[in-house]
């Protein structure tokens, strides 16, 4: 996704604690607004009081050195060992799209005929010795490869070619639910949980594989054009019952990871991936990590001890089903997860099936979700056969299945 020189001015400034995120979303709202006539994004921030002049200085010149290395990198794709143009065998690098911790992703076209792009996904050449790091990236590209399944990042294909490492996989024509976030704050309840059901259902065909995903965030979940979504990223995945060192059991993300995660457990299963599902979920519907901390051990150290705070979780008005989803998600417990992603996955389409509306907006009102309009139902109408109880938008007109397990098992 291009990005303006103010998203990027306004984003150093939130991620080295210059400014909150919402001071942030503000001045770029005022500044896209053109309100008071402000000319520039430092005007706009000047004006708010919200950074001095030598803090607007400094993240200046980080702006100008972030677009000079990404335009460095754009012009100077990765040179073959081989002294061709192409490190990548039978793909031209047409452009970088994005970067990781381990990788840097590029679009590739095929050079031996046929016009479908892929993502080229080349480890860091830095990185190629580092023993830990070069298997997790293979073991990925294997898994990639080999697997299938409609919510999943397919891989094509996987080689090296002297010191590149690659993984070709489909090119995913959308934007990242983190990108999403980014823009946006938040999410709608009825999309929240579209992007969770087929996140789940991902998350279903790696159980049966025996594979954990361990890292399950928004930036690895994809929403292509068409709204489906795609779950990626599988350079922390473990097989179901494998032993694990304390340094592997605790890879991931610290904002998502599950307490058993955090502690490095070594017996950790599918419920660690549901819990990480869970804070994604809490992210998505209320604009906001559910723990932060001054740094990743802080935040580790919130995910075991402290529990979810539900008077915050109300006074955002979030449904009392979407309350009930994060709360059991994200349980410190895990006996009180779901056991399983099909057992959410029913869930959810349970709620679908008994209260009809999912997305609840004081401000724009009430709209049906995505879901019902594909079982082809209209709100305020009767179900496809004609017969049964017609669609109501009316919030919680009839108390239902999951509230009254959420009271036994609480």
């Amino acid at each position: 996704m291009t990005r303006t020189y103010e998203q990027v001015f306004l984003a150093i400034a939130v991620r080295n604690g210059m400014m909150k995120k919402e001071t942030a979303q503000a001045c770029l709202a005022e500044y896209s607004a053109g309100a008071n006539g402000a000319g520039s994004i430092e005007e706009v921030v000047r004006a708010h009081g919200a950074l001095t002049d030598g803090q607007i200085s400094l993240l200046q010149s980080g702006v100008k050195k972030v677009f000079s290395q990404e335009a460095g990198a754009e012009n100077r794709p990765p040179a073959s060992s081989q002294g061709g143009s192409d490190p990548i065998p039978g793909y031209r690098i047409a452009r970088k799209i994005g970067v990781g911790g381990t990788a840097t992703i590029f679009l590739g076209e095929p050079t031996g005929g046929g016009d479908v792009p892929v993502a080229l996904k080349i480890m860091h050449p830095s990185l190629v010795k580092d023993a830990v790091a070069r298997e997790r990236f293979l073991r990925e590209s294997r898994l990639l490869v080999e697997f299938d399944h409609p919510n999943l990042v397919k891989g094509i294909s996987f080689g090296a070619n002297g010191p590149f490492h690659w993984l070709a996989m489909e090119f995913l024509d959308g934007e990242s639910i983190q990108d999403t976030l980014d823009r946006e704050n938040q999410l709608s309840e009825a999309r929240a949980l579209e992007v969770i059901l087929e996140a789940s259902q991902a998350l279903e065909y790696l159980q049966s594989q025996d594979i954990l995903h361990r890292d399950i965030k928004p930036g690895n979940i994809v929403a292509l054009k068409d709204g489906s979504i795609k779950v990626c990223d599988l350079g922390f995945a473990q097989s179901i019952g494998d032993d694990a060192t304390e340094e592997e059991t605790t890879s991931g993300t610290a904002q998502y990871m599950s307490p058993e995660q955090a502690r490095g457990r070594g017996d950790i299963d599918i419920r660690a991936d549901i819990y990480s599902l869970g804070a994604t979920l809490y992210h998505m519907v209320m604009g906001e990590l559910p723990f932060e901390g001054g740094d990743s051990m802080d935040v580790m150290a919130k995910q075991v001890m402290e529990a979810l705070n539900s008077s915050e979780i109300k006074n955002r008005r979030i449904s009392k089903h979407m309350h009930y989803f994060i709360e059991r998600m994200m349980s410190k417990e895990k006996t009180l997860r779901y056991s399983s992603p099909r057992e959410l996955i029913d869930d959810i389409r349970e709620q679908i099936e008994g209260f009809k509306s999912l997305q609840f907006d004081e401000k724009k009102g009430r709209k049906e979700s995505t879901i019902l309009k594909q079982m082809g139902r209209k709100e305020g109408g009767e179900t496809p056969s004609g017969k049964g109880t017609p669609i109501t938008t009316r919030r919680f007109r009839r108390p239902g299945r999951i509230t009254r397990r959420f009271r036994r098992d609480h």
